[in-house]
């Protein structure tokens, strides 16, 4: 792992102040009751995806993450996009677990480019470094937070994240430092997990954020993204589990 590349030119962020996550409701009479639960901290999400990171490869065969994420990153047209950058394109995966959405991405591109990416679990970049050094990449790798992320403004032409905003105690924030980060004219790509049987599982499991379709539209329209689109992501034998969006920075 290498040590950040750029200071950043604004202050760091102030502490999250955590948001309950809504697990369920149920409305009696003029009674609502909603039962909520906070989100894991970005130190106890690293330490459960240290533990499991070992297993990880299994999981992304089993859902077959990288066949999934191929059909929306062509629909974005994200890979059109980067055969139109004049000089050698830049992309940073945030959250990049063991690599698949990076090896997805790189399988579909005629040319090279340069693959950065992120995490708060050491051992998820151990594993990603063998994967996308297996797949012919050479990334660049730094353990840090989606939510305060070491690079400079519009540095990269394709930001991306695979299951990672629904995790995180302040999703929008996560959204705000991609967007931060990216050039003019470049594409932010996110996949998140949908409300779904599986997606209950998962909130369960994880403590998630169930993001609809018409919450992550609204999220992208509110960072003041443009050329918005979407499509549900069909994963393995999980059915269509997650929603796959994407926008661009205006030029």
């Amino acid at each position: 792992m290498t040590t950040p590349e750029r200071k950043r030119h604004r202050p760091s962020h102030t502490p999250v102040m955590e948001k309950a996550i809504p697990m369920a409701t149920r409305r009696i009479g003029s009674w609502e009751v909603l039962i909520s639960r906070r989100p894991l901290s970005t130190t106890d999400l690293a330490s459960r995806y240290d533990a499991v990171s070992g297993k990880w490869a299994r999981t992304a065969r089993r859902f077959r993450l990288n066949a999934a994420y191929c059909e929306p990153l062509l629909a974005s047209r994200v890979v059109t996009d980067l055969m139109q950058v004049e000089q050698r394109a830049r992309i940073l995966d945030c959250g990049v677990g063991n690599g698949s959405l990076s090896i997805a991405l790189a399988s579909l591109m005629t040319g090279s480019a340069d693959f950065h990416a992120v995490d708060t679990s050491a051992e998820m970049l151990v594993q990603a470094k063998s994967l996308m050094q297996h797949a012919g990449l050479d990334p660049h790798l730094q353990q840090a937070d989606v939510m305060s992320l070491p690079y400079e403004d519009q540095s990269f032409d394709v930001v991306m994240a695979a299951h990672v905003l629904e995790h995180l105690p302040d999703p929008q924030r996560a959204l705000a430092e991609m967007v931060r980060v990216l050039k003019p004219g470049g594409m932010v790509f996110l996949c998140v997990t949908r409300p779904s049987l599986f997606g209950a599982l998962v909130q369960l499991l994880w403590r998630t954020w169930a993001i609809t379709e018409q919450q992550g539209i609204a999220w992208l329209n509110a960072s003041q993204l443009v050329d918005v689109g979407y499509q549900p992501v069909r994963l393995g034998s999980a059915g269509f589990a997650s929603t796959a969006f994407w926008a661009r920075r205006p030029l």
